[in-house]
């Protein structure tokens, strides 16, 4: 007998909603939670389970050793079978975790489960803190270890390694994208140390999101020093440009081979959108220093986007920082020795890094203070309008941290700094008063550069 042939249609309605009621307001899972080490990675988890119905989730995760500090993975997004990759794990180290599922009706959450991860391999990165104190830092510092077949990595907040990436070859420099991935350029131990001719962007799991070799292009590439995005999700770097000069006037070669600096532009397919040459700005002819310099003359270091939109370049060999307009490739001004912004005498840099602008607006750099062995955190405000630069911060780094070249500072969110020394292979925890809160040791090769990373990926999904 068909019990709904003669029912009436508000009562089919009534009985469809109380059936879709009932199968929403109940989610199970079904069979068991899987803990499985991912093979390619000891600091990766994989977490698999199957619900009832469509739904989403998230894992919480803790060392049993601290029960109070919890960790969260991504959201999985609505569905029954759900594989969800934990990261930012540490090494040896015996964890809790509990699957949290939720439907637009209910939502409900698992035993609690354990796993152990495998050791972290001793040659990958040798780290010691010293002293053993490891404050000052609420989040994680990612940097690089440049061997021949090297890795990047992070070490978390309680001074761990907590991520790594192998690369396939000598990685020059690592940088944390808004995209919450990691732009890495690579390439082989024969390219100058901060050269190379593959970019790569990597997601937290080890995928390659694009994969771009700079010398398989039209016209091939050698990037330096920097890679980064823009508001329009285009490529940023450095390149080496070449020229030939006739310096026999000044009793050079007439037929002279000068190194300079380009910007470059271009897409994720190495398609170039844009660039802008150092030689359409300025004649080597006019530098007195050019023979001995002509095999790289500008050395350019640092490249960075203000907050107007405009590129921020260092050129460590001319002791300057200069402000470019990104759309017609203007020099708006120039910051350092022999610039167009006033500046007093005390505040001028040598051979610095990493020029830019930091959290609270200011405009800070590096100072190497290669010409007076002393290397410095400077910061600035700058009055475009009358050319004119204001001091802020200038700290002095103890001579045990002096660094003639690479090296960084950066403001993290709790407003201490992070500093890379990389001459003494040290990650430097450190206040604004210039007091060392942590410092870390990684090992040989020297680090390019460390960046401070607040958080692996937004939580907003996750539930108190």
């Amino acid at each position: 007998m068909n019990i709904f042939k003669h029912t009436p249609l508000t009562a089919l309605i009534f009985i469809w909603v109380a059936l879709s009621n009932c199968a929403t307001e109940n989610l199970n899972f079904i069979g068991e939670i899987v803990a499985t080490s991912d093979s390619s990675n000891e600091l990766r988890m994989l977490i698999d389970f199957e619900i009832d119905q469509k739904s989403s989730a998230y894992v919480s995760f803790w060392t049993e050793t601290n029960p109070d500090k919890k960790y969260h993975s991504q959201l999985s997004e609505s569905d029954r079978s759900h594989h969800i990759t934990l990261v930012g794990l540490k090494g040896g180290t015996t964890y809790q975790y509990q699957v949290s599922v939720s439907n637009v009706n209910t939502s409900i959450q698992s035993e609690v489960g354990k796993f152990t991860t495998s050791k972290f391999p001793i040659n990958v990165l040798h780290l010691r803190w010293e002293p053993e104190e490891r404050t000052g830092l609420s989040g994680y510092i990612l940097s690089q270890r440049r061997l021949v077949n090297g890795v990047i990595f992070m070490i978390d907040d309680d001074g761990d390694v907590a991520w790594y990436q192998q690369i396939p070859k000598q990685p020059k420099l690592s940088h944390w994208t808004t995209r919450h991935t990691i732009l890495v350029l690579y390439g082989a131990a024969t390219h100058r140390n901060s050269s190379g001719d593959h970019i790569v962007e990597y997601d937290l799991y080890g995928n390659e999101r694009f994969h771009l070799n700079l010398s398989e292009l039209d016209i091939p590439l050698e990037a330096h020093h920097e890679v980064r995005f823009d508001e329009n999700d285009n490529l940023l770097t450095l390149v080496y440009q070449h020229k030939t000069f006739d310096l026999s006037s000044i009793g050079g070669k007439q037929d002279q081979s000068v190194m300079g600096d380009k910007i470059v532009r271009m897409d994720t397919a190495g398609n170039v959108l844009w660039e802008w040459s150092i030689f359409d700005y300025t004649n080597p002819l006019k530098d007195s220093t050019i023979l001995r310099t002509a095999e790289d003359w500008s050395h350019s270091n640092s490249l960075s986007i203000d907050s107007d939109g405009n590129y921020l370049v260092s050129f460590r060999n001319f002791n300057q920082v200069w402000k470019v307009d990104s759309k017609s490739g203007k020099v708006l001004w120039k910051l350092g020795k022999g610039g167009d912004i006033e500046m007093e005498p005390s505040a001028q840099f040598s051979g610095q890094h990493a020029f830019h602008v930091n959290p609270e607006g200011d405009y800070m750099v590096f100072d190497n203070g290669r010409q007076n062995r002393q290397t410095r955190i400077l910061t600035y405000q700058i009055d475009e309008a009358n050319k004119k630069a204001t001091v802020g911060l200038k700290l002095q780094l103890p001579e045990n941290l002096y660094s003639d070249r690479m090296g960084n500072a950066y403001l993290m969110d709790n407003d201490n700094m992070l500093v890379c020394a990389p001459r003494t292979n040290s990650l430097v925890i450190m206040n604004q008063k210039g007091e060392i809160l942590g410092k870390a040791h990684v090992g040989i090769p020297d680090p390019y550069r460390a960046e401070f990373v607040r958080s692996l990926y937004p939580l907003d999904h996750v539930r108190d």
